[in-house]
């Protein structure tokens, strides 16, 4: 490994503060109403703005997110007080068993610019506006040792916990796998091409027919580096993985998870992305690698790429209209979502370590 995930980390923390990054807490701070991802102890703050109706009417939305009991009103308290309140606890009640993967704060506005994003969609659109930002607490967790534990116990299930793991992260918050660095690498090294044969071919259309250098970082250089279980393999049917379910300590676990994950993915089961929004987010849920591999150099050179990108610290912005119908599918849309962000940080802890 060239570099080290820590000064990967180290890159886009520097790149942060020197603002290139598209959209980041501090810049932009006065438009947002910031609530906490888990901890109540995240400082809260106001959103900016006067039009006191919407507030309002956000509020009365909002407030039926929780119980009576878990608001905190008096005399004083204003509708910016119960919007932060409500999805405060709303929030972190659901994420609350999260433990390994990046945590986020809710971002909301009235006003879509606050986030400091290009945007393509409605210019007429009014609605509440949440982001969900990056605390940028990614950890690196190193699959190696429990995974080849599972496929010892049973061959097939830690290729299938592997990739179970990938399409809840996509439909969440993604993670960087191995698959996730080899689509990156490809463009940052390849033309856009992930294995030697195409790349040859690109270079011979290019016009460049000349023996590539030996020092040459090639595809099948950085799948070389993972263990193929990381890129391939048969995964075990629902059936199989139902009658593991019953199996003692990390097997049984994993697989119920899985199955969780599964029933989940069923029922659409998403948290927003950066729809109509030009950026590309720059956090990750986690860093997925097995320590002797090429992951780092790939997230080194990338982190170095958002210096000159359209690239943010939002996972995604959600648009919710001012409407009870709408706002309580949106509710429940989000609920499947967090439920399978909680999922994913259990299967992650089933099948590696942090470090």
């Amino acid at each position: 490994m060239r570099n080290s995930i820590g000064s990967a980390r180290a890159i886009v923390k520097e790149s942060a503060e020197g603002r290139p990054v598209a959209a980041s807490t501090g810049g932009f701070a006065a438009g947002f109403l910031t609530l906490p991802g888990i901890s109540p102890t995240v400082p809260v703050q106001s959103v900016h703005g006067d039009d006191e109706g919407r507030l309002l009417q956000t509020a009365k939305l909002c407030a039926e997110l929780v119980e009576d009991d878990e608001l905190v009103i008096h005399d004083k308290t204003t509708a910016r007080d119960i919007i932060s309140q409500s999805l405060s606890v709303w929030a972190s009640k659901h994420c609350a068993d999260i433990q390994v993967l990046d945590k986020f704060e809710l971002l909301a506005s009235l006003d879509r610019e606050a986030f400091g994003l290009d945007y393509d969609g409605c210019p007429k659109k009014k609605c509440l506006y949440i982001g969900f930002q990056s605390q940028q607490t990614t950890p690196y967790i190193n699959v190696k040792a429990k995974v080849e534990m599972l496929e010892s116990v049973h061959p097939g299930l830690g290729r299938t916990a592997v990739s179970f793991a990938e399409r809840a992260s996509y439909r969440t918050f993604t993670a960087f796998t191995p698959q996730v660095a080899l689509h990156h690498a490809s463009y940052l090294y390849w033309c856009g091409m992930d294995n030697d044969e195409d790349l040859k071919e690109e270079m011979k259309a290019m016009g460049d027919e000349s023996e590539r250098d030996e020092d040459a970082f090639l595809p099948s250089q950085f799948l070389s580096s993972f263990p193929s279980y990381l890129f391939s393999g048969e995964e075990l049917e629902r059936d199989v993985i139902q009658r593991l379910a019953s199996s003692p300590e990390t097997t049984g676990e994993t697989a119920r998870v899985i199955l969780s994950i599964m029933d989940l993915i069923d029922q659409d089961a998403k948290l927003p992305y950066l729809n109509d929004y030009y950026g590309e987010h720059a956090y990750f849920s986690c860093y997925m690698g097995t320590g002797d591999d090429m992951l780092g150099r790939v997230l080194d050179d990338f982190y170095q790429d958002t210096c000159s990108g359209e690239y943010t610290d939002f996972y995604g912005v959600a648009e919710v209209a001012f409407n009870k119908r709408a706002f309580q599918k949106w509710k429940a849309d989000m609920e499947k979502g967090f439920a399978l962000y909680t999922q994913l940080d259990r299967l992650m802890r089933c099948i590696g370590d942090v470090q």
